[in-house]
């Protein structure tokens, strides 16, 4: 027992005059006849302990620092640690002679209202120090243990980190570190920083309030999302530990035990289709869940704390999700194995204490500078959502980003089509080579997009390609062997594919550091489209 805890156990039993052992400070208490008088002195003393009420669940902190459930065997043994358990006393000395509770008087004593209402409750637990704002105005670290203004327990020995970071600083720190993703906007790489501060600020003015889930989306596998996700858990958490995404009414016991145990985050990865979920919608939109307890006839009521992470590529999106998410969508225009990576990021860098120190500094700077511009709200907001957007969409607004709470444009942003037209892109320019432009036909696009699978809807196979080749050329038996893939078409392919092109007349598309053109530039029997190197 520290020394703290120790001085405070010595003065509550002087309070409700429990007798001290003499030299040692531990309190006396005499196991009664009637438990419940023995559970009154015993809850008058755990009020100091490091036992508590997490939704209606007693726990403590083994001595790994790891939550346990508290229950009557256990009990016996851990109270014994703080207390002098006396059923006997000495004759001649009237000292105490030290014992031990039964099991069956301590599952009596756990169940007792007059120990219970002793035993403090927490509504979160955290492994870092985070930012609070006192009644004062201040701002400061929370303690190690337990704080009274948030009810909430920090389990001491975690990672630590510096507060006097510059913004500048910070911000030159975020961009080296996620740097290389393809964030497909500004607007993402906003909604990015919101998802990095989201644990980090929870006990913050509007923390507490509800809060959107974070959605990362990619147009492809291999774009990052999982890795970029990951990296808004561990400087908190010092983890990022995956949920399965089950099906209906697997789902819904999933999420229920997830929000009875009071799990700070729930991260669904690489989920596939859709995202639609009455649990998950629930979780997002009421402070409260509801419900039976499973395998009995009780009814729980918790709170809603979980913050909600998925990541998906193509996931087909509803408006209610556009509402409900904030949304970083990854964009990937060449072939992700190609992407020159100057700051790779992966699980191993993220669980060490260096990285996950630099990272928190980097939070507390953009959350002090926030408060020293005096808390400044964001103005851009998601309906439902105000309270919490304020606080957060302005700390990241104070630090010069753009409004996260922005509505993604889903629909464009991660159109297959769009990705395809990206890689096609990617394609042309390897035919450039080193020239500033150069003129393609549609055939030119339709020989190399059959090549990399693309658009086979709008202008079929390879293979259908090499048949194309064959018919339109007259290629003998022997040739045949020997046919290529030149770009032909059917009426309806051409037509279907100019359609498709065409959508793309006069965009910039960008394919790793260069941008183009792409406009048309001559229109004949064999329309023309010439790709430019801007500068």
């Amino acid at each position: 027992m520290s020394s703290s805890a120790k001085e405070g156990v010595e003065a509550l039993g002087r309070m409700a005059g429990i007798a001290l052992v003499e030299g040692d400070g531990a309190p006396v208490v005499r196991v009664e006849a009637d438990l419940n008088t023995t559970a009154k002195h015993l809850g008058q003393i755990v009020a100091r302990l490091d036992l508590f009420d997490l939704n209606g669940e007693m726990i403590f902190f083994d001595f790994r620092g790891e939550r346990q459930m508290m229950n009557a065997k256990i009990f016996g043994t851990w109270i014994n640690d703080f207390v002098v358990i006396a059923e006997k006393f000495d004759k001649d000395t009237g000292r105490p002679i030290p014992g031990m509770l039964h099991l069956e008087q301590c599952a009596v004593i756990l169940a007792c209202e007059n120990f219970r209402r002793g035993v403090r409750r927490i509504i979160a637990i955290n492994r870092v120090r985070l930012p609070v704002i006192r009644e004062s105005g201040e701002l400061e670290k929370m303690p190690w243990g337990y704080d009274d203004h948030t009810m909430t327990y920090t389990v001491p020995g975690g990672v630590d980190y510096e507060t006097d970071m510059d913004i500048e600083a910070a911000k030159v720190g975020f961009g080296r570190m996620d740097g290389d993703f393809p964030f497909s906007d500004l607007r993402s790489v906003a909604v990015q920083r919101a998802a990095y501060l989201s644990l980090f600020c929870k006990h913050l003015p509007g923390g507490d309030g509800l809060r959107p889930g974070f959605l990362w989306l990619g147009n492809k596998p291999g774009c990052g999302k999982s890795v970029i996700a990951k990296a808004a858990l561990y400087p908190v958490m010092g983890t990022a530990a995956a949920a399965k995404m089950k099906q209906k009414e697997d789902l819904d016991k999933e999420l229920e035990a997830f929000v009875r145990a009071g799990v700070p985050y729930i991260f669904l990865d690489n989920v596939y289709g859709g995202i639609a979920s009455a649990s998950l919608d629930q979780l997002l939109t009421s402070k409260k869940s509801t419900g039976r307890a499973l395998g009995g006839h009780s009814l729980f009521e918790v709170d809603n704390r979980a913050l909600i992470l998925v990541t998906g590529n193509k996931l087909e999106l509803n408006e209610d999700a556009s509402r409900r998410f904030l949304v970083v969508d990854l964009f990937e225009k060449g072939e992700p194995d190609e992407r020159k990576i100057t700051c790779r990021l992966d699980d191993d860098l993220m669980q060490t204490a260096e990285w996950r120190q630099a990272q928190l500094a980097r939070l507390w700077s953009m959350v002090a500078h926030w408060h020293a511009a005096g808390c400044p709200v964001a103005q851009v907001l998601l309906p439902t959502y105000e309270r919490y957007g304020e606080m957060l969409g302005g700390i990241v607004r104070a630090a010069g980003y753009e409004e996260p709470f922005q509505k993604a444009i889903i629909p464009d942003s991660i159109s297959p089509e769009k990705a395809e037209f990206a890689e096609l892109v990617a394609l042309l320019l390897k035919e450039m080579g080193d020239a500033d432009e150069k003129d393609f036909t549609l055939e030119d696009m339709a020989r190399l997009s059959r090549g990399a699978q693309l658009f086979q809807k709008h202008i079929g196979t390879q293979s259908e390609g090499i048949k194309l080749t064959i018919k339109e050329d007259g290629l003998g038996k022997d040739e045949r062997n020997y046919a290529t893939d030149l770009g032909y078409m059917t009426p309806a392919h051409r037509s279907a594919f100019g359609k498709r092109i065409g959508k793309e007349i006069g965009s910039h598309p960008s394919v790793g550091s260069t941008k183009v053109e792409f406009g048309r530039r001559a229109q004949s029997r064999k329309a023309t489209f010439t790709l430019s190197r801007m500068a």
